[in-house]
């Protein structure tokens, strides 16, 4: 996917937003400092309990998060770099540890292939970013394979051996896949060694060729983009073909169905967490500058991430110069809340679910791990509460307390 030589065969009438009135665009208003608290039952129902068996040495560390197949719970312990994989009914499959690949080589699913990825660089040589960068620009010359390493898990074999790879075209220009047989590409960078100027902060291709570009800005040196590494954030919502799109330093959140767009809300904060005019127009002067200013205007605005939406409610994160939040917006009586407000009670186990970080959302079902040993103190402690059918033969067998077990869950509608 060479982007960097396809500016001049852009179709130019993808290069502009549809018109659309300005009152089609819902507003989400959120005021940082005076957001709502309440109950977690109030957002979340459908919890249902998915008991992991029991097998000795196989527990969860305290930072994990959770992968979802079509036959498989993948468990990733990111401490102890150890995988865990569990059948959809919770029957224990393999427990892989690759901490000998390295500290930079995590694992993915690709679902195109089926397979888990691991996708790193050769330890062996030290890149700067503007190494990196030349690579990116040359990634089909052969003496460039040698500075990455790939490795992946073919899990329709199921011995589910890591085996090393050759990397391609996409892991190395970070491309990944859209849908069908497209794939998109949002890694935004700005440097002199780009022979053109132009460059789109959202791309989509088919066979390796460019098919549209949204949102040009100027990769040699854009203001708002120097010294800074950025990307266009897409999601998947419920219903086929259909994503919603952010971008950095914009407060729009952008609906794709296919490779069509139309913005379809704007998130609206108070002047002090805006950045001003100016940071769009002036450049800074150096990395340490721009660093300097983040930190000192930690609360100001820079991009929505994870954007979900059900007929009651959207949830949505927002990355600020030096802060994170994740929020719910109630749309009937438009009240933003903060997630860490949000308390579950006893009605819900007293679980905290609406976290942002080690959540997995897949359609319209949440998905995150919690220590069975949590559990077995909540019953322990409530008595008169009855144990969900799922859980009570697990919970009499005595679990080790670090042992998963998997919540899913919905926002209602």
């Amino acid at each position: 996917m060479k982007s960097y030589l396809c500016s001049g065969v852009f179709i130019f009438c993808c290069l502009f937003l549809p018109v659309i009135a300005q009152s089609q665009i819902q507003k989400i208003y959120l005021h940082p400092k005076a957001v709502g608290a309440g109950r977690q039952s109030q957002f979340v129902d459908s919890i249902r309990f998915i008991p992991l068996e029991i097998k000795d040495g196989v527990e969860i560390g305290a930072y994990n998060n959770i992968q979802i197949t079509d036959k498989y719970f993948l468990i990733t312990d990111y401490v102890n770099k150890i995988l865990l994989l569990y059948s959809k009914d919770g029957s224990f499959i393999k427990k892989i540890n690759y901490k000998k690949l390295g500290d930079s080589f995590f694992p993915n699913y690709n679902e195109p292939n089926n397979e888990i990825v691991f996708m790193g660089n050769n330890k062996n040589y030290s890149l700067t970013p503007k190494d990196a960068l030349k690579i990116k620009l040359d990634w089909d010359n052969p003496h460039n394979k040698k500075y990455f390493r790939k490795f992946t898990i073919d899990l329709n074999d199921t011995s589910f051996a890591i085996k090393k790879a050759v990397p391609g075209e996409n892991d190395i220009v970070h491309a990944y896949h859209f849908y069908d047989d497209f794939y998109c590409q949002a890694q935004i960078i700005t440097s002199s060694l780009f022979r053109d100027s132009v460059d789109y902060e959202f791309k989509i291709y088919k066979n390796n060729q460019l098919v549209k570009g949204f949102f040009p800005y100027n990769h040699v040196n854009e203001a708002r983009f120097l010294y800074s590494n950025e990307n266009a954030g897409f999601n998947e919502t419920d219903t086929p073909y259909i994503h919603f799109l952010t971008r950095p330093y914009c407060d729009t959140v952008y609906r794709l169905i296919r490779d069509s767009i139309s913005p379809a809300y704007q998130l609206v904060l108070p002047l002090e967490n805006t950045l001003p005019p100016t940071f769009y127009a002036k450049a800074f002067k150096n990395k340490t500058e721009r660093e300097n200013f983040n930190r000192n205007n930690g609360w100001m605005f820079r991009q929505v991430h994870n954007f979900y939406e059900t007929q009651k409610f959207m949830a949505f994160a927002v990355r600020y110069l030096a802060n994170y939040e994740f929020y719910l917006y109630d749309k009937k009586n438009n009240v933003t809340y903060r997630a860490k407000n949000i308390k579950a009670d006893t009605t819900q186990y007293n679980l905290q679910l609406l976290e942002d970080y080690s959540t997995l959302r897949q359609g319209n079902k949440f998905y995150k791990t919690q220590k069975s040993g949590d559990l077995v103190s909540f019953f322990e402690q409530h008595k008169n509460i009855v144990v969900p059918k799922e859980l009570e033969g697990f919970l009499k067998s005595n679990p080790p307390s670090a042992t998963p077990v998997i919540i899913e869950f919905q926002l209602k509608n």
